[in-house]
């Protein structure tokens, strides 16, 4: 008898490594695994947008703002997410909503809460902002050419989403690992009929089939086999021409 171990070094030792590739539907992706990096072919976020509701300015423009000596600016546009942001002229503001494309010509967003908005067309800023602040930034997230997945990753939810971001409609992966599975012994039965005396019902079917499909297997059941020489030889030959 060998020991468990061993046994596993040994099978580990036997096994090759599945050259087979196909692209599947990213959608359909879920527990696969990868044959291919994953680069991105775009910047995450693709554009500078605003991390906050506010207004987009440019800071020079509010320089020496106070309480007592607030700087007003006329809003000359709004942006919200998903739209196109016209250049914002030199002093003037335009309101953004969060993750909204920041217009050319701004180089700080101020958030809504800091500003003063007085009903006719313009907005105070009582503080003068830094260059930069709540813009997340071209490319922050991800930058384009960057492997996102690498090879043999297996393919989460998340994963899945990953790729989603950068637009990867398709993924390569790895053809599953084909594996015939039979269970022998003149003892076993299916749920849902009588047992006869000496008999047990094959429980490790259920619980095999389930491990194997977990890991993403393409799995051939043969059923049941007696305790036969000629029967067990029989299905190893069929087995052995459907797994790899």
């Amino acid at each position: 008898m060998l020991a468990t171990a061993e046994a596993l070094d040994r099978l580990l030792a036997a096994a090759r490594r599945v050259e087979g590739r196909e692209r599947v539907d990213t959608l359909d992706a879920l527990n696969r695994v990868l044959a291919a990096d994953v680069t991105s072919p775009l910047d995450v976020p693709p554009m500078h947008t605003s991390a906050m509701d506010g207004y987009a300015v440019r800071a020079a423009d509010l320089a020496g703002a106070s309480e007592t000596a607030p700087v007003v600016l006329p809003v000359l546009q709004h942006i919200p997410a998903g739209h196109a942001a016209a250049p914002l002229a030199a002093g003037t503001a335009a309101s953004i909503f969060t993750g909204a494309t920041v217009p050319p010509g701004a180089d700080t967003v101020v958030m809504q809460e800091m500003a003063q908005v007085p009903d006719d067309g313009r907005v105070a800023f009582a503080q003068t902002p830094a260059a930069g602040e709540w813009i997340t930034r071209q490319g922050a997230d991800i930058e384009r050419g960057s492997v996102i997945l690498p090879a043999d990753t297996r393919l989460t939810p998340q994963a899945l989403g990953l790729a989603a971001s950068v637009g990867c409609a398709q993924l390569e992966v790895v053809r599953p690992v084909r594996i015939a599975i039979f269970f022998t012994g003149d003892e076993l039965r299916m749920p849902g009929g009588p047992l006869e005396p000496g008999a047990i019902y094959s429980s490790n079917r259920f619980t095999l089939r389930g491990l194997l499909a977990g890991f993403g297997c393409e799995v051939t059941d043969l059923g049941i086999v007696p305790d036969r020489l000629d029967a067990t030889r029989d299905t190893l030959r069929r087995a052995s021409t459907i797994s790899s």
